[in-house]
């Protein structure tokens, strides 16, 4: 019969748990001034190490021995059952509440999700750019639980193998400080590979378990470290007095609570940045050795925080996906709705953690040999995998009416992206696209990332193509602005787009052409100021070169996706024919297209031959913003870009518009 090693109970760990689980949570809910919260589950990391590897010590200390299949078997009756519930729930959900295709693109991850590799699909699954939707992956969230399994496949074993070869072949050392040291070359292996890959391999960097490794190890030694002085370590703490454990825990706090509120996803992560949770997480482990009934890890020790301790495991699965599924439905930004959403989660961990977590983990189940464990698990994994992932492929192909017309939007776009213009964050080359012949009289350019490309098909129309030109240089999330800002797909920041963007402008200088139309999305995190100095510094060079420049602003942005929306609605009621104008639109005000766009106008007003080209009242009529507009086109293709039959539409309008503004430019005359 296998030992099962236990741990003296601490209260404030609990606590610590609550506080990762609350970071993540509302800073997943979109909460103002928390951009860091996903340090949450570097906290989850640290403490995996140092409860993992106490249980482990413990264990050899007490039998001489770790059984492996014992605790594989433990693991999985603890974590899989709730895990599995979530899945099968979520996606009966997602298939009631969400569209064929967002479904479809939404729960891809599923069969990995369940067989805890999710971190290994959002690793090497390679996105379209336009395919946003996987950024919302109702399982997104189980990477980082991948990645708690994997290193509870791997820390065992080389625990096992570390303490024998003490106990055999170094007997004049304590074994205890021989895994120490075994823990430090870990740590500082898997840190240097973390560094790494942060910059060269970012994804590799934040989703694989290598290289995070060194959070797990950094738990470990803390452990270890103090269980090596057992025997002298309340006499210690004694003579240490409070003052430098009360340091240590405010330290601690402190480099949480920082990085919570300092820290964003656009950092380059974990790279260094992911040091000062986890060392803030070992020393309020730490610190909470010396079991004192005052201080930081007493506060931590409150049963309310104990209480979300404890239902942290259930309330980390559901949260996620609950948010998902309503900001799906438009909720994102709403904070009623939101703050429902995550009480809700709440509520759902609740009745997870009762019905579902205890009675496996600490119920009659939990007597379970190991074998049996283990094949009930992996059984249930396979069979989860098979039928769930068959789930998301029976739904990705339906040919029903909404789904036509859904599939019919996302398609609709211009012609430059057959003919490859872009190369998004891959390569700094200036690739042009060239319309028209090479020797016209005039010339036209079109200088923009996606948003700001998906005008194109105006120019062709607007223009008498047997006297222009036109020359398209777009790059796909490289904003028209001269600022550097981070993206996350490049790894950082984003250089590449400097780069192309001083040579974009290097080209147009030496075109010199007669008009030149630049426009970007409105969404890249710039302040007031940066908003104006880099379009300052990016006009400046424009209108320097060509006769005019006309700046078109960003389009506002759904707070759902619009052809998804649409399918939804036809799916619902089919006997009603097409969806109303009134079927999915939402408010314009409040969106952050207004404000820029109001900084754009200002910084136009300073160059004379520069025209502030507002687009986006034929967008969003009156003040709403809709999926399909009252003439019955679809309008967005997705939550940001718009249709190219929409734009086509509007050449009438913007040919108009530009006549309006006095500037010369010629136009097709086509009445």
């Amino acid at each position: 019969m296998s030992y099962q090693a236990t741990l003296a109970y601490r209260a404030d760990l609990q606590g610590l748990r609550a506080v990762a689980v609350t970071l993540v949570v509302l800073s997943h809910a979109g909460l103002p001034g928390l951009p860091g919260g996903f340090v949450g589950v570097d906290i989850f990391f640290v403490l995996s190490g140092y409860l993992i590897t106490g249980l482990l010590v413990r264990e050899y200390q007490v039998s001489g021995h770790i059984d492996l299949l014992a605790f594989v078997a433990r693991r999985l009756r603890r974590l899989l059952p709730a895990l599995l519930s979530m899945l099968t729930l979520v996606m009966l959900l997602g298939s009631v509440l969400l569209s064929g295709h967002e479904f479809s693109e939404q729960t891809a991850s599923v069969a990995y999700a369940a067989s805890w590799t999710s971190n290994l699909f959002f690793t090497f699954t390679t996105f379209d750019y336009f395919a946003d939707l996987h950024l919302r992956d109702l399982f997104l969230h189980t990477w980082s639980l991948g990645v708690e399994e994997q290193y509870y496949l791997l820390w065992p074993a080389l625990s096992l193998l570390v303490l024998a070869l003490a106990r055999r072949h170094l007997v004049r050392w304590d074994s205890r400080h021989v895994l120490l040291a075994g823990i430090a070359m870990l740590f500082a292996g898997s840190l240097a590979l973390s560094l790494y890959w942060s910059f060269s391999r970012p994804l590799w960097a934040f989703y694989l378990m290598p290289s995070r490794v060194w959070q797990f190890a950094l738990g470990a030694a803390v452990f270890v470290w103090f269980e090596a002085r057992t025997k002298h370590r309340v006499p210690a703490m004694r003579r240490s007095g409070t003052l430098r454990w009360h340091a240590l825990a405010l330290t601690g706090l402190g480099l949480i609570v920082g990085s919570a509120i300092g820290l964003n996803p656009h950092l380059v992560y974990p790279g260094a940045w992911a040091l000062l949770p986890s060392a803030g997480t070992a020393m309020l482990i730490a610190a909470g050795e010396r079991r004192t009934t005052h201080g930081i890890p007493a506060m931590l020790s409150r049963p309310t925080l104990v209480w979300i301790g404890d239902h942290s495991y259930s309330w980390y699965l559901w949260h996620w996906p609950l948010l998902m599924l309503g900001f799906a439905w438009g909720l994102e930004g709403n904070p009623s709705a939101t703050a429902a959403l995550v009480l809700l989660s709440l509520l759902v961990a609740m009745v997870s953690y009762r019905r579902i977590e205890l009675p496996i983990w600490k119920g009659r189940l939990s007597d379970a040999t190991a074998l049996r464990s283990i094949g009930i698990s992996g059984l249930g994994i396979a069979l989860a995998a098979v039928a769930l992932g068959h789930m998301n492929v029976a739904l990705r192909d339906s040919e029903a009416l909404g789904a036509q017309l859904a599939r019919s939007a996302r398609q609709d776009m211009p012609d430059i992206y057959r003919m490859h213009c872009d190369t998004w964050y891959k390569s700094a080359s200036v690739q042009p696209c060239v319309i028209g012949a090479a020797d016209a009289k005039h010339t036209a350019v079109l200088l923009g990332d996606s948003i700001g490309a998906q005008w194109y098909s105006l120019l062709p129309a607007l223009f008498d193509m047997e006297q222009w030109r036109l020359v398209v240089l777009t790059k796909s999330a490289c904003a028209m602005v001269d600022q550097d800002y981070q993206y996350a797909a490049a790894g950082g920041t984003y250089t590449v787009c400097t780069q192309w963007r001083n040579q974009a402008l290097d080209e147009v200088a030496r075109m010199a052409p007669d008009v030149v139309f630049v426009g970007s999305t409105s969404s890249y995190a710039f302040s007031e100021a940066q908003w104006h100095a880099g379009m300052q510094r990016v006009l400046r060079r424009l209108t320097a070169a060509a006769g005019q420049t006309f700046v078109i602003p960003g389009t506002p942005i759904l707070s759902f996706d619009g052809p998804a929306c649409l399918e939804r609605w036809l799916t619902r009621h089919a006997d009603r024919g097409d969806p109303p104008h009134s079927a999915c639109r939402e408010p314009l005000a409040g969106k952050q297209a207004l404000r820029v766009a109001g900084y754009l106008r200002q910084v136009v007003a300073l160059f004379e031959n520069a025209t502030f080209l507002d687009l986006n009242d034929l967008v969003c009529p009156d003040g709403y913003c809709a999926a399909r507009n009252a003439q019955g086109q679809v309008v967005y293709r997705d939550r940001k870009h718009l249709t190219d039959s929409f734009v086509r539409a509007q050449v009438p309008l913007v040919r108009n518009r530009l006549r309006q503004t006095g500037r010369s430019v010629l136009l097709a005359d086509r009445r």
